[in-house]
């Protein structure tokens, strides 16, 4: 039975290396204009109209053993926003969350094939993690940075180039530290070490046909 983490705060959990690069992030010139460019362009709501139109929306009736594990992350990490479940055909273990005003959490139909129950619970809590700890706007913004790109020195206001590409490796720095915090989420959501190792150990590579003889003292 996993314990429901009543009261749990975004800040118990949070690793440092995440908010060092949050802060050198928000500190970053041109951040602003380009939250101001993104609500301005709409793209939240192009994003929720290409998952909800592309993907299977899993629910009580659709899919009932992952929707139940949906609401166990959420209650485990003391989430009070539901976010919606989805599942994509992607060809690959992946999972991710759009969405900051109606949160959507997409995993691959790969993943749901490969992964036990609890190592799917990890997953979900990784990525509701994201959601608790506010990072999707953000993580949002480092994922559409190519396409930024071009358009950064246009809107920074006189920053230039330069200022655009500063703004671009502080994202992508900062993603890759939000996953430290996503992680310890996770872990706390099924709440069993062993299973938060195999899921790294499956993303990092691991041929289905090891699954049964991981070693996860080794990894």
């Amino acid at each position: 039975q996993r314990k429901a983490l009543l009261g749990l705060k975004p800040q118990s959990y949070e690793h440092s290396l995440d908010r060092q690069a949050l802060d050198a992030l928000e500190k970053t010139g041109g951040l602003k204009t380009l939250v101001g460019k993104v609500n301005e362009w709409g793209l939240e709501r192009m994003l929720r109209v290409q998952l909800t139109g592309s993907h299977l929306r899993v629910g009580p009736d659709t899919d009932p053993s992952l929707h139940e594990l949906l609401q166990d992350a959420a209650r485990c990490i003391d989430l009070p926003l539901m976010p919606e479940l989805y599942v994509a055909a992607a060809g690959e273990l992946n999972a991710f969350t759009s969405g900051v005003r109606a949160p959507i959490v997409v995993l691959s139909a790969e993943m749901v094939d490969a992964f036990s129950p609890e190592e799917l619970q990890f997953v979900i809590g990784h990525e509701l993690g994201h959601i608790k700890s506010a990072h999707v706007l953000y993580y949002q913004l480092a994922e559409f940075v190519p396409v930024f790109g071009e358009l950064l020195g246009g809107i920074t206001l006189g920053l230039g180039e330069l200022a655009g590409a500063g703004l671009q490796m502080a994202l992508l720095n900062w993603r890759r530290m939000s996953e430290l915090s996503a992680d310890r989420a996770g872990l706390l959501a099924c709440q069993d070490a062993n299973v938060a190792l195999t899921v790294m150990m499956k993303m990092a590579g691991l041929p289905k046909s090891r699954y049964a003889s991981a070693n996860t003292e080794d990894f």
